[in-house]
């Protein structure tokens, strides 16, 4: 009986510990399951992930500013020659220039001591050394310049030719005093500064174009945008582009008569005193490997080309 009493004891013993166990078991399940679900209600409060959109790119691309061209550049760097821009060479087409009633044309020259290649009929006493420079005005640019006035009375203008040699003191300054000389004649409309290009003689000596049988100096025209060397330096810029057209105009009816007859127009950095008038033309009419006669024999086809260019009444 003892052993029967001891066996119940010990089975309700085990019993009891089995029963808190599973009591600690439905414990843990519990807050398992409570934990769970405020982790649920956690997410469900938390704030929602957005996915950030990419931002469309503007409708409207804002039109890019072109780069303006220039209207000429540097033909090289540090040098006083320019290269005119293409688009604006061919926009010049204009080829008559009306002039007022009665214009007076005026011949000068800002280097009136200019000569050419000296032969046994044509010989000078030169002013130094392989300058191909003299003073005697017959044997000058200004006796051609002479030559040039009576060609464009023949074609019925009026003209007047200052031949005042500027040259001195100092040949730099040369044109503030011919600027002076155009300024002596209010009454005058139209100005040709008159010179003669500089050459190497031995390999331009025959530089020349045939026209009816006779050799004639090749010419061109020199054109100054008046930008001038230092900022400064002009206390007037001029409408160069007027002056460019109207050499172009002239260097074209000489290139009718023969396509060799003009050179390009040099664009120069200078001014050359063509702020006086939009009807301003230096012109270099051959150059020290010419002869005299080269340099005569074209002045008639230059007064041509020029009468055909300045239009004004001539009755």
């Amino acid at each position: 009986m003892r052993r029967l009493a001891l066996l119940g004891l010990c089975l309700l013993l085990l019993a009891g510990c089995g029963g808190k166990r599973g009591e600690r078991e439905g414990d843990d399940a519990s807050r398992t399951a409570e934990t769970a679900v405020n982790a649920s209600r956690a997410e469900e409060t938390a704030a929602p992930t957005v996915t950030p959109v990419p931002t469309a790119a503007p409708t409207d691309t804002p039109t890019p500013i072109p780069t303006p061209t220039p209207l000429y550049m540097l033909r090289e760097e540090g040098g006083n020659d320019l290269i005119i821009n293409d688009d604006l060479y061919d926009s010049f087409t204009q080829t008559e220039f009306p002039l007022p009633s009665a214009p007076v044309v005026l011949i000068y020259h800002t280097h009136a001591e200019e000569a050419y290649r000296q032969t046994r009929s044509y010989a000078y006493a030169e002013t130094g050394k392989d300058t191909y420079k003299t003073l005697d005005k017959s044997k000058s640019v200004a006796a051609l310049g002479e030559l040039l006035k009576r060609e464009l009375e023949k074609r019925g203008f009026t003209v007047i030719h200052d031949d005042t040699d500027v040259e001195p003191p100092e040949i730099k300054s040369a044109y503030s005093r011919s600027l002076e000389v155009m300024a002596k004649y209010p009454e005058a409309t139209v100005f040709i500064d008159l010179h003669r290009n500089t050459a190497n003689v031995k390999m331009k000596k025959d530089d020349v174009v045939m026209a009816d049988g006779r050799r004639c100096a090749r010419m061109f025209f020199v054109v100054g945008v008046g930008i001038g060397t230092y900022e400064g330096e002009y206390d007037t810029v001029h409408d160069w582009q007027r002056n460019y057209a109207l050499a172009k105009a002239v260097t074209e009816r000489l290139r009718a008569v023969d396509p060799r007859f003009a050179l390009d127009i040099r664009l120069k950095v200078g001014r050359y005193n063509q702020h006086v008038s939009p009807y301003c033309l230096l012109v270099e009419v051959g150059h020290n490997a010419n002869t005299f006669e080269d340099a005569q024999n074209s002045i008639p086809y230059l007064a041509d080309a020029l009468a055909a260019t300045l239009i004004f009444d001539r009755e």
